[in-house]
């Protein structure tokens, strides 16, 4: 008789905890960074703690669910959609507030938010017809730079203050969020073209 495989629960567990992160950063956001006054440091450290925090579990499922034999159709498509959540989820919150949206233009959300939505639809067609479409590198180098981009932008405004708009640190910060934009609208259509080679 043939063994049946154990799945264990930790890597989704990890990974929906990260989740969890979401609404905590909006609370937070609310709360005590959308007003005229500059928020305070703890909030920028705590922003910056709750989302690393959140990324760094990225890693860990993964490592979890290969250590303890559990990938799972589940957990190939909610790992990059939570991802997705999280990193969009700031990526809004910094467009939206007054002191970081010179930082993080909102057609550059607008853009990756279109492109993360198309390629879930995509992850999830190719799921049913039984097609590989794990992450690429392009596309794990893409969700890199906007962990990265966002990162250097909340840990600036931690370290600086409102002063870090008037620095050279704050294009730096800008056109990381640029390249991570173009990245990502690059990883997405090599999904799209590996996808309709693999229909072929």
């Amino acid at each position: 008789m043939d063994e049946v495989r154990t799945v264990s629960p930790w890597p989704n567990i990890v990974s929906m905890s990260r989740l969890g992160a979401v609404p905590f950063l909006i609370i937070i956001f609310v709360c005590w960074g959308n007003n005229d006054t500059f928020p305070e440091t703890w909030f920028w450290w705590t922003f910056l703690g709750i989302f690393g925090v959140g990324m760094a579990t990225d890693a860990l499922d993964g490592y979890l669910a290969r250590k303890l034999d559990s990938v799972t159709v589940f957990g190939r498509m909610m790992d990059p959609l939570i991802d997705k959540v999280l990193i969009q989820s700031t990526l809004i919150l910094l467009a939206v507030s007054s002191w970081t949206s010179s930082l993080v233009p909102f057609w550059a959300v607008i853009l990756i938010i279109c492109r993360e939505t198309l390629i879930t639809g995509l992850r999830g067609y190719a799921e049913v017809q039984q097609i590989d479409f794990s992450a690429s590198k392009l596309g794990k180098g893409k969700t890199m730079s906007q962990t990265i981009a966002i990162i250097m932008i909340l840990g600036g405004m931690a370290v600086h203050g409102p002063s870090m708009i008037d620095m050279f640190y704050s294009e730096i910060c800008y056109w990381a969020i640029i390249l991570a934009t173009t990245l990502t609208i690059i990883s997405g259509l090599d999904y799209a073209i590996k996808l309709r080679s693999a229909m072929n």
